[in-house]
């Protein structure tokens, strides 16, 4: 009987370390398996940031190149507006002046021509340096401002004898009618835009 129970005994001790071993096995496959798994994580997890320092350098790449293109594009606007700026002076000095002169049209209508030709231009320019489609108010404002003052500085000297007005009259009556005009003008000018931003202020509270 001692015999058997000893033999049963070791049979049993040899199932246990059969079973131990057995355990280890599959322990060291999960520990082989998860450090695969890490291993693959650690990989993608490399090329992610690899990835991302690419997309970032690329990122950087294309805003420098973009804030390049709209400095150099603001300084070609800013040319092309002193230029266009320049093809106005010309013809409210130069051109409307001349043809005036060689039509022998009324000296009067320098004035209905220089505000015209003031006004398109000067809206013109306005909305090509803002950069917007359709013309707004600020634009049209602008342009109505200048084109009144452009046609005032060229009739005050009519007033003070440098310039002799048709018919042999005084032009003081209309430098005055366009003083008032124009002080009327520049007072709206410039307090309408705070009015235009405190109503908008309002609104958005609301």
């Amino acid at each position: 009987m001692a015999a058997e129970e000893e033999k049963k005994l070791e049979k049993s001790v040899d199932e246990l370390n059969q079973q131990r071993i057995d355990l280890e096995k599959e322990i060291n496959n999960l520990n082989l398996t998860k450090i695969e798994k890490l291993e693959s994580i650690n990989d993608e997890l490399e090329n992610k940031i690899e990835w991302l320092d690419k997309e970032r350098i690329r990122a950087t790449k294309e805003r420098d190149n973009l804030l390049r293109k709209v400095r150099h594009s603001k300084e070609k606007n800013w040319k092309n507006a002193l230029k266009m700026v320049a093809i106005l002076g010309v013809l409210d000095l130069v051109v409307i002046p001349a043809i005036i002169t060689l039509l022998s049209i009324p000296l009067q209508w320098i004035f209905v021509s220089m505000g015209l030709v003031t006004f398109f231009g000067v809206m013109l320019i306005v909305n090509y340096m803002s950069g917007t489609s359709p013309f707004n108010t600020g634009e049209i404002r602008k342009a109505i401002t200048v084109s009144f003052l452009t046609v005032y500085l060229a009739i005050v000297p009519m007033a003070y004898g440098m310039v002799i007005f048709p018919g042999g009259s005084s032009a003081m009556p209309i430098v005055n009618n366009l003083s008032w005009i124009m002080g009327a003008i520049i007072v709206l000018y410039f307090a309408t835009r705070p009015l235009e931003q405190y109503i908008k202020t309002i609104y958005e509270k609301r």
